[in-house]
């Protein structure tokens, strides 16, 4: 008898591997695609958080006659311009249940207005995803109510100063001084209101953790310059020094960014146009002292500005530093047209 022959159906081994290798290629080739994709809704959505960050602005100025403080007022209240616009982006609620009382505690005997005060805590643990950009990750551990989206106070290192007022829209400075529509002589259209900003890593300050992601949310220490109301002084030293990413570069004792949405010191609720986007911050005398805090993102090549007409746009970070300087001040006199940045 002769043995009759069987053709059994299937891939061989040969087979299998190359259309394994296909597969592999189609996906590399499609995840950019996939990743560039998601980034893209992750930017839609910073975008329309910082619109309703203005339209809430708009609406506070026409109920109020001007902006709110971008940080204070003082004895112990360190409340952001974000907290004052709670009832304008649709959290009344929460605004209602703050303690604003101010008995001038004088950080020995804290006052119960300050932030961390117990009948705060529950505000302060609050996540407001109006005030988060979906494509900055959390790497911070502690447990408060964190934030991306800072007010402008100007170009100046000294604008974080107590009691000193910003050349931009938001500062720490007393009652009764803050900025109306009318001081913004270069135009709402061509001064910067608010803009992003990275969260750091970690908790507590910066000495803690070394951030070594770019843009880096650790802050270089820096000495005040001889003059803190001129940007370039400032300016050189802070690059001169180089990039906190860098181990030889000491580091500023201070808040990591971002771990309150109610605080408006700088390492929370404020900014300023001194360093270019996406480039490093550099501090000198404390959380009330003054330095380089520019804005920052997770969008490559850019930050999103909100501007003080509502309007936001990119502004890459290779822009010029003094077209950004001049983006940052509302009296200043510049003219600065929308393709130079």
């Amino acid at each position: 008898m002769r043995a009759r022959s069987i053709k059994r159906s299937g891939f061989t081994l040969i087979e299998l591997l190359v259309v394994i290798a296909i597969i592999g290629v189609l996906i590399a080739l499609l995840l950019p695609a996939v990743q560039a994709a998601r980034e893209a809704a992750r930017r839609s959505q910073c975008t329309n958080n910082l619109k309703q960050i203005g339209i809430a602005l708009h609406n506070y100025h026409d109920v109020v006659g001007s902006l709110p403080l971008g940080h204070g007022p003082f004895g112990w209240n360190d409340w952001s311009a974000s907290t004052m616009l709670l009832p304008f982006l649709e959290q009344k609620p929460i605004y209602d249940s703050i303690n604003f009382a101010n008995t001038l505690g004088d950080g020995t005997a804290l006052s119960p207005a300050n932030p961390g005060q117990p009948q705060n805590r529950t505000v302060m643990l609050m996540r407001l995803n109006v005030l988060l950009c979906p494509s900055d990750p959390d790497r911070l551990t502690s447990a408060y109510g964190k934030v991306n989206y800072c007010g402008n106070s100007g170009a100046i290192p000294n604008v974080f100063e107590q009691k000193s007022m910003p050349n931009g829209l938001f500062g720490a400075v007393p009652d009764g001084l803050v900025v109306g529509f009318n001081g913004v002589t270069d135009g709402l259209s061509q001064t910067a209101a608010f803009s992003e900003k990275v969260k750091g890593k970690g908790s507590g300050n910066n000495n803690s953790v070394r951030d070594n992601l770019k843009p880096t949310a650790s802050i270089a220490d820096v000495a005040a310059p001889t003059n803190v109301n001129i940007s370039q002084e400032y300016y050189n030293s802070c690059k001169s020094i180089g990039s906190p990413t860098n181990a030889a570069v000491p580091l500023h004792s201070m808040n990591m960014f971002g771990q309150f949405w109610w605080d408006g010191h700088e390492f929370s609720g404020r900014y300023n146009h001194v360093m270019p986007p996406n480039s490093w911050s550099c501090a000198y005398n404390g959380d009330n002292g003054g330095g380089a805090f520019p804005p920052s993102s997770r969008h490559p090549g850019v930050v999103n500005i909100l501007f003080g007409d509502g309007t936001v746009r990119p502004v890459k970070d290779t822009v010029n530093f003094t077209v950004f300087w001049a983006l940052g001040t509302r009296a200043g006199g510049e003219t600065v047209s929308s393709s130079d940045y």
